[in-house]
């Protein structure tokens, strides 16, 4: 039987939030099914993971982070390549890639586009020339695709009540997780009894843990200043900042300056995640805009409870049940509800629970590949 020939389009080949969520779904494909390709710009740790899983990989140099003339070099490139290759589907992600892929796309003849939107481009913390350009931009490609899945309900429900895009398209299907623990957490008077701890910077310490980019989407500088506030007032916390970004030397500096590099821990980029996290009491988000982060999953699936702010996407993830919401730029909430939890131990262990079993029933991997193929199939 013919392969379905299936290609993905990344902007960037990091192995972050919204590539990681692409992978998780292309592992649980038929490969007997689905012919794979992954499209992105060339040089990264995206790339090497294509093809040690066996897809084809095929770079397109001129792709950029920011607008650039070359965005039409990219565009013809895309083009070139829908048409050689003779997809049956093509799959965009990200707001670029998603413009010039969809259009790519449906004038090169491929049968069927799909668009994951992982949180819009526009946002309020934007200039409004900026932000009103780019819902233009994804109100004319969304007339160029077939399927428009979201990754929050908020946004999906936005997006069909604006009446700017068409809403026959439109659908929510949630990133999704495979729970990585059975047992809830068990917490004493300083953090986790057990599991036992296996990173020796982190024994007896209340630590809490972080994973993303460093940059202003993600609110990473508040964090920092949290972290030495609260090291300042209490020795018994450590914070673990995972990830690298154009703020991280910034941070770094900070952290240093501040006296507090022993209890404030910035080991960069991190490809073992859950042995990280396994060693983590409670994890922090306090991002600007999501869509809906991986990151939250990831620690959901662990049993940590997590901290994050008050925003679409952390909203749909976190809860009384599994954590706390606190009012995004309100560091002084923020930090108080962060010194206090050592003492909450019931609460804790409670929200262990909580994350868990909100992992398996709402995020469970199963649903979301199920969803997806049902776009891919229909």
């Amino acid at each position: 039987m013919k392969k379905t020939k299936l290609v993905h389009i990344q902007l960037l080949p990091l192995l972050s939030g919204v590539q990681n969520m692409m992978l998780t779904l292309l592992q649980e494909l038929d490969q007997n099914e689905y012919e794979i390709y992954v499209i992105s710009k060339p040089g990264g740790p995206l790339v090497e993971k294509v093809k040690s899983l066996g897809y084809h990989y095929l770079p397109v140099k001129s792709l950029r982070r920011n607008l650039s003339p070359l965005d039409l070099i990219s565009f013809f490139h895309i083009f070139y390549l829908c048409r050689k290759h003779r997809f049956d589907i093509v799959h965009t992600h990200s707001s670029k890639t998603g413009f010039i892929g969809r259009i790519a796309a449906r004038l090169s003849r491929t049968p069927k586009t799909i668009h994951t939107v992982h949180g819009f481009p526009f946002h309020a913390y934007q200039p409004k020339i900026a932000r009103y350009l780019y819902l233009f931009l994804e109100m004319i490609a969304s007339w160029f695709c077939d399927f428009i899945p979201v990754v929050n309900r908020h946004e999906c429900e936005w997006a069909k009540y604006s009446n700017l895009f068409p809403k026959k398209k439109l659908l929510t299907i949630y990133n999704a997780v495979e729970s990585t623990s059975e047992t809830s957490r068990k917490y004493g008077e300083f953090g986790i009894v057990e599991p036992i701890k296996t990173i020796e910077e982190l024994k007896g310490f209340f630590a809490i843990g972080y994973v993303g980019r460093f940059t202003r989407a993600k609110n990473i500088l508040t964090i920092v200043e949290s972290a030495i506030t609260l090291c300042s007032n209490n020795s018994t916390f450590k914070f673990v900042l995972i990830g690298d970004g154009e703020l991280w030397e910034q941070c770094k500096r900070r952290v240093e300056e501040s006296g507090f590099a022993d209890q404030i821990m910035l080991p960069g980029w991190q490809t073992n995640i859950d042995y990280w996290l396994t060693n983590i009491d409670l994890f922090l988000l306090y991002s600007h805009w999501e869509g809906l982060p991986i990151s939250i999953l990831e620690a959901m699936a662990q049993g940590i409870p997590v901290v994050a702010s008050d925003i679409k996407g952390n909203n749909e993830l976190v809860g009384d049940d599994n954590g706390v919401l606190v009012p995004i730029d309100a560091p002084e909430i923020l930090q108080d509800v962060l010194t206090y939890m050592p003492e909450r131990r019931y609460d804790l262990e409670r929200w262990s629970r909580g994350a868990l079993l909100k992992t398996k029933e709402k995020f469970g991997l199963d649903r979301f590949v199920a969803e997806y193929e049902r776009l891919y199939r229909g």
